[in-house]
């Protein structure tokens, strides 16, 4: 990944790993400060192989999408890429994965009114049930020991629950 950070955008080239091509998007600053709120941003970028193979059957002809994961910092923190505009049981884990899945969403005042804090509710936007707990932890730079260990607390109070996948 390769990040340009400008005045008021950033520009970015992320391995797309179904079209095997790096990927550009450009993204205005204040769309990622408008959808931050303290916590991680998600941008979703649909798109097609920007160099089709000549295999007419290969699976980056058709519409796909890459999830941007964005950090307050602008920096790239990871992506993810699926086929079609939703992810499918398959993309998101192997039988047994672990998906950590916020049951009740919290706003950003909570941070202000000590409920969960910044680090905590930046790791809730990231477990929207589309990553595996490892790929939380990856994301948010955490150990997975660390992210276990907040997954509990957050489970005691509520917020959050870890499904087994079947």
């Amino acid at each position: 990944m390769v990040v340009k950070k400008y005045f008021r955008l950033i520009e970015a080239w992320v391995d797309c790993t179904i079209c095997e091509e790096k990927i550009q998007l450009t993204i205005n600053k204040e769309e990622i400060i408008n959808n931050l709120q303290t916590g991680m941003y998600v941008k979703y970028l649909v798109h097609t192989n920007p160099r089709p193979p000549a295999d007419a059957n290969h699976p980056s002809n058709s519409s796909h999408t890459a999830a941007i994961y964005i950090d307050q910092n602008y920096n790239i923190k990871g992506v993810k890429c699926f086929m079609g505009t939703e992810m499918s049981s398959k993309d998101v884990g192997a039988v047994g994965a672990r998906i950590p899945v916020v049951v009740k969403n919290l706003p950003p005042m909570c941070v202000h009114l000590g409920m969960v804090s910044q680090d905590e509710f930046k790791v809730l936007q990231i477990c929207d049930g589309n990553n595996t707990l490892e790929q939380v932890a990856t994301i948010a730079d955490k150990s997975v020991k660390d992210l276990e260990e907040m997954m509990d607390r957050l489970h005691e109070k509520g917020f959050v629950k870890v499904i087994k996948r079947a």
